[in-house]
């Protein structure tokens, strides 16, 4: 890989990222509070914003790795880094989360959707193994826990696969890509039934598709590298709007998803394929200081925000609801399907969004600087010390065995 490929760092793609993972954070809102103001095809189909970082988590990983993954050692070292990178802070927040319901199980008083069992409901134990081992997209359970993190399961074993191809295929490295993107993308059409909104059930295949789709998409960069991006702010609107109108179009929410939903990875890859360029306005727009802490906190953002609107919202609502005796839980219609929400009007469900936006990014900020950089790091080093050469690690001192002579030197006069 060329220095000028080597220093590219794709800043803007990761502020998108964090607002992305805003994006999430509303998406979920509007499924546990009454907000008909936000109850549009976008906010709906913003369960989409997953496919983005799939497709982002390809392009990124190939352009870092796709030379870097020779041997077994590389391999090993490709693997550490993943690990690292998304294993202890998904653990953290998983512990957290338990040791919360845990407190709550014990006081005794809660809905029953908090209760913990052995082997069934959103918070068994079952799952909770499942979870941390990270097999919580393969079919095996259904969402629970911390739901939005089967998708950091679904990636790490793509990363594996990923890895891989790479290993076994590196001269096909994109007619593999492609095949496995199109072929994940037909196991979806065909057999999933929500379609794109597929999370514990098909994830991983879901993941497979984005993240090859990223794949594919980063040779397209690599074989553009160095060429002007002509007109560069009108392709950046014109590739935003592109993303747009395909989340419109892409179903009426997670419950009326549409076939069309399948082609995501293809509508995100285009305004990331843009934005990696950096050469339009809104690139100096997403360069500025408060996104940039946003895309570097986005994987934090993702992971806690659940936590977050489970035991903050929906058990503070709830528990507020039992000492007032008011029934704010109702059931609404969310385009016509019903839903289980809780009613706060208008002005408390802004204040109450504003306020869940603000507490998960201030964690964000906090896990990040305390989790996700030392853990990183950490195994970064580890994963260096297993891809040195064994002819460069320092040799180990001989001892003797028992009974043996022991070799003394000699110093000549």
């Amino acid at each position: 890989m060329n220095s000028v490929a080597m220093s590219e760092r794709f800043e803007v793609l990761d502020s998108w990222r964090g607002i992305c993972a805003v994006m999430v954070v509303i998406y979920h809102f509007i499924f546990i509070v009454n907000t008909p103001f936000l109850q549009n095809e976008f906010v709906l189909n913003s369960y989409l914003f997953v496919d983005f970082f799939f497709v982002l988590s390809g392009f990124v990983v190939c352009h870092a790795y796709r030379d870097r993954i020779g041997d077994r050692r590389q391999f090993v070292g490709f693997l550490l880094r993943r690990i690292g990178r998304l294993w202890p802070l998904h653990l953290a927040v998983l512990f957290a989360m338990m040791l919360a319901v845990m407190a709550i199980n014990v006081v005794g008083h809660h809905p029953d959707r908090l209760l913990i069992d052995a082997g069934s409901g959103n918070y068994s134990l079952q799952a909770l193994l499942l979870n941390a081992f990270l097999l919580n997209s393969m079919g095996l359970y259904g969402s629970a826990w911390n739901g939005p993190a089967w998708s950091i399961g679904a990636e790490f074993y793509t990363y594996i696969l990923f890895a891989l191809v790479v290993l076994v295929a590196r001269r096909k490295l994109l007619l593999v890509a492609s095949a496995l993107a199109v072929g994940a993308g037909l196991v979806i059409v065909t057999f999933a039934p929500a379609y794109m909104n597929s999370t514990a059930d098909f994830g991983l295949i879901r993941c497979i598709a984005g993240f090859f789709t990223g794949v594919g998409a980063y040779h397209v960069h690599a074989a553009l590298r160095g060429r002007r991006l002509p007109f560069a702010t009108f392709c950046e609107m014109a590739s935003l709007a592109l993303a747009v109108a395909f989340i419109l179009a892409a179903g009426r929410g997670p419950d009326k998803a549409h076939a069309l939903s399948v082609l995501a990875p293809l509508a995100f890859a285009v305004p990331i394929l843009v934005f990696a360029r950096e050469g339009g306005l809104a690139s100096r727009l997403m360069r500025l200081s408060p996104l940039q802490a946003l895309g570097r906190w986005s994987f934090s953002i993702y992971l806690i925000h659940m936590p977050v609107l489970v035991l903050v919202v929906s058990y503070g609502l709830w528990a507020y609801g039992e000492l007032a005796g008011v029934a704010l839980r109702q059931e609404v219609a969310v385009d016509g399907v019903a839903k289980q929400l809780y009613a706060v009007g208008p002005a408390g469900a802004t204040t109450l969004l504003a306020l869940v936006v603000a507490l998960a990014v201030a964690l964000a900020a906090l896990t990040f600087r305390l989790v996700e950089v030392p853990w990183r790091d950490r195994f970064a080093r580890l994963a260096r010390v297993q891809e040195k050469p064994r002819s460069l690690l320092p040799a180990a001192r001989a001892t003797a065995r028992c009974g043996e002579p022991v070799p003394v030197r000699v110093r000549r006069r």
